[in-house]
């Protein structure tokens, strides 16, 4: 059974009636009709002896059980629920209509708080008029009259204590709030538009946003970047100006505040000084009968110590802090009078102002707090209509911000464009477009350097031109075909003499290799070149229909890809150079014949003149002396008959290659060598050959490998060698013959093998040009290495014996 006004808000809330928002207030009365407890959570018109009266009916005192009465009152139909208790207490609610001229009682605004949202429109009624004797007529409609940016309207009605008057009054807001409320709307059916056009999008035609690129697109754009710089300019005041709006807001809503709290505790301290001084039971009901005169809510404490309250019902429950607050605590020691500070009371922001309403010892004194609620209907209109124009400002800079940065971005973007243009006009060799006017001043120095460039590039153009065509001229006339050609061996420069050489036409864009296929191999090696990118000049020489070609390949640069073909016929010079070469050996020739003829006459001459003046005994030896010598001589001239022919003889003259054991045949050459020296002979040579057993034959002609032997051997005897070793290694296919000789001198060493070149005045400059001959024709090589002072070392590389060879 409750006691309390908290007992009552207790039953209140877990009522069905809470969520329809029902006007009520909830009394609890003893069987003699006094109230003990009273929950006002709306301000009724209906008179509080009404429900005294119900409760104290013979129909509640006969325990018939709760019931409900209909009373008619102003503004309409009030019901009231009668619940008598065992013992005699009895309950009573009053329910009212549902209506807005029923404000809130001050203790359920704390409670409830206020409704989340508050229509547009007031309520009021006029004082009952008893005396009237005209009646309100049926059907009567509402008058409406315009007052400023209100509306007003009044209609007079019946009830059962006189007619009275309803005035309505609707705000129409000012023109600035209408305004923004407005465009807000009309931009909220926009971006609703186009939020369903884009939806189509999606689903129509399955158009996908490309965010990476559009992020990467605006991070990049100057254009983005001038909106966002922009908007940052246009947001940042909106924002500081909101914040400071917001705070100005709440500062007059705390003045305003303070002002309502000073003057309802100036109009309570005469009387709670009274109070303070009574005992703690009359001190809380003269609270609560102090705050209902004033209707205002009030709390009293003393010592620190919470007294009583107006409402005891929020006391009951917690909502007043029991305890005094700490600023507060400090008027009763510093001897000050009032405070107002900022606190929460039920959760809600509140303004509480303090006052010492009588004195006494230092923390003894009594202190009067006055709380006022700072969310009011009033203050969150004001905020609702800032942050509305805040939105649409921040609306409008953005939209400024995106248009302005077009803007700029245009100026910028047209002389930019005009640039552009005239740089494609300059690229495709056509004369650019004069540059509009109106230009901004920070591009006239660009235009101006536009232009310098432009003449400097007509110019280099005229130059290089003027190059063009003096290089086309020398190429018109030189000797050597100029092909220039890309990557894919297409023509794209030759000149006449090229078409000559290749026997074919030639015009830019035509394949090599489909315009002269008879020179493939060159064509195989052009485009070698041309993979392999190399920097280096690369020459070759090809044998093409009978004709001696040279072939000098040059790159193009980094870019394009290609390459430059110089093609020379030198067959002719070829086989100039061969004429001269025989010519030159020719004359060798003849002078190492008439070298031996001349000791050959003289022997004659010398046998004359001794068989005229001397003995039968005398002439003999001399005869058998000159003899010798004319025999020396004439195996000298056999000799040298010999090389030359074998030098001269051609190819196809020549036997086919057979296996060759080289380390037998330089044995036998080597022993040769070793009976015609003497054995143990003081400052003879010594030939000794090194060979591992088992080494396999060589492809080469037997014949042919003692005469190259001999040829070395001869080399190393004459060049005062006293010790020549000749080695056989990788399993009988290299042939190394050594000596510890004079040596050959490096700047010669590179024409050893040159016919006709000999480092001695008795050689005939054609052993080691007969010995590369022969080992080249057995298909192998020939290498020497010399060191003045330490001797000569030739190696000969020849191919297995079971190795496929063809003689060339």
């Amino acid at each position: 059974m409750p006691r309390t006004a908290g007992d009552l808000y207790l039953l209140w809330v877990n009522s069905p009636l809470v969520a329809e928002d029902y006007p009520a207030v909830l009394q609890l009365w003893d069987p003699g009709g006094r109230p003990i407890a009273e929950l006002p959570l709306a301000t009724l018109e209906l008179q509080p002896a009404v429900a005294a009266a119900f409760a104290a009916s013979p129909a509640t005192t006969a325990g018939t059980g709760p019931r409900i009465e209909r009373v008619e009152w102003a503004p309409g139909v009030h019901y009231v629920l009668v619940v008598p208790f065992p013992g005699g207490d009895v309950l009573t609610v009053v329910v009212g209509p549902r209506t807005r001229v029923l404000p809130p009682d001050r203790t359920a605004r704390f409670l409830r708080g206020d409704p989340g949202f508050e229509p547009p429109y007031a309520i009021s009624l006029s004082l009952p008029d008893a005396g009237s004797a005209r009646a309100a007529p049926p059907g009567a409609r509402l008058v409406w009259r315009r007052a400023g940016w209100a509306a007003r309207g009044e209609r007079r009605i019946d009830l059962p204590e006189g007619v009275r008057h309803v005035h309505v009054r609707v705000d129409l807001r000012g023109p600035l709030a209408l305004l923004v409320r407005g465009v807000l709307v009309v931009l909220f059916d926009v971006g609703l538009l186009a939020a369903v056009w884009l939806f189509g999008l999606v689903v129509a035609e399955g158009w996908r946003p490309r965010v990476p690129a559009l992020l990467t697109t605006l991070r990049t754009s100057y254009r983005g970047r001038l909106t966002a710089a922009l908007v940052v300019f246009f947001v940042l005041p909106v924002l500081g100006f909101a914040a400071w709006s917001f705070a100005r807001l709440a500062d007059e809503a705390r003045r305003s505040g303070d002002l309502l709290i000073r003057q309802t505790l100036r109009d309570a301290v005469g009387s709670a000084g009274g109070i303070a001084g009574d005992r703690p039971e009359g001190m809380a009901r003269s609270v609560v009968e102090l705050g209902r005169s004033l209707n205002a809510e009030l709390w009293l404490y003393r010592r620190g110590r919470l007294v009583g309250t107006s409402s005891p019902v929020m006391g009951e429950l917690g909502l007043v802090d029991p305890f005094l607050a700490p600023a507060a605590f400090v008027l009763t020691l510093e001897d000050e009078l009032d405070l107002t500070t900022d606190a929460r009371t039920a959760g809600r922001p509140t303004r509480v102002g303090y006052r010492v309403v009588a004195g006494g010892p230092a923390g003894e004194q009594a202190i009067l707090a006055a709380p006022q609620l700072l969310d009011d209907e009033r203050i969150r209109r004001q905020q609702e209509d800032l942050a509305l124009a805040l939105v649409l400002a921040t609306l409008t800079g953005l939209v400024a911000a995106v248009y302005l940065a077009g803007l700029a971005a245009r100026g910028l973007a047209e002389p930019v464009a005009a640039l552009r243009d005239a740089a494609l006009a300059l690229g495709r060799g056509s004369e650019p477009k004069a540059f509009p006017p109106g230009a901004p001043r920070e591009f006239e120095p660009v235009l101006s350097a536009f232009d310098r460039m432009v003449t400097d590039v007509r110019r280099s153009q005229a130059a290089i031109e003027e190059a063009r065509q003096r290089t086309a001229r020398v190429l018109a006339n030189v000797a050597t075909g100029v092909i220039a050609v890309d990557d894919a061996l297409r023509v794209t420069m030759a000149n006449a003499r090229a078409a000559e050489v290749l026997g074919e036409p030639l015009a830019p864009g035509d394949e090599l290799p489909l315009a002269a296929p008879a020179w493939g191999p060159v064509w195989q090696a052009v485009s070698a070149f041309v993979e392999a990118k190399g920097e280096a000049i690369e020459e070759k020489e090809f044998e093409i229909g009978g004709r001696q070609i040279r072939v000098q390949l040059a790159p193009l640069g980094p870019a394009p890809d290609g390459c430059v073909i110089a093609l020379d016929d030198a067959t002719a010079v070829t086989r100039a150079a061969r004429v001269l070469a025989w010519g030159e050996m020719a004359r060798q020739v003849a002078h190492e014949i008439k070298n031996p003829l001349t000791p050959i006459r003289l022997g004659i001459q010398h046998l004359q003149r001794v068989k005229r003046g001397a003995g039968a005994a005398s002439f003999d030896a001399t005869l058998q002396e000159t003899a010798d010598r004319i025999l020396v001589e004439i195996d000298r001239l056999d000799g040298i008959a010999r090389a030359f022919s074998r030098f001269g003889a051609p190819a196809a003259e020549q036997m086919p290659l057979e296996p060759v054991d080289l380390a037998a045949a330089a044995r036998e050459v080597v022993q040769l060598y070793g009976l015609a020296s003497g054995k143990g002979a003081k400052g003879a040579t010594r030939f000794e050959v090194r060979a591992s057993a088992g080494a396999a034959a060589a492809r080469a002609r037997k014949d042919e490998v003692k005469e190259v032997l001999v040829n070395l051997l001869e080399n190393a005897r004459n060049a005062a060698a006293k010790r020549v070793t000749v080695t056989v290694e990788d399993g009988g296919r290299t042939l190394i013959v050594s000596d510890d000789g004079r040596g050959i001198a490096p700047e010669v060493l590179p024409r050893v093998f040159e016919p006709t070149f000999s480092t001695t005045s008795s050689g005939s400059g054609l052993g080691l040009a007969i010995a590369r001959r022969l080992v080249e024709s057995w298909g192998g090589t020939i290498a020497l290495q010399s060191e003045p002072g330490r001797g000569t070392t030739v190696t000969l590389t020849l191919q297995g014996g079971d190795a496929a060879h063809t003689a060339q």
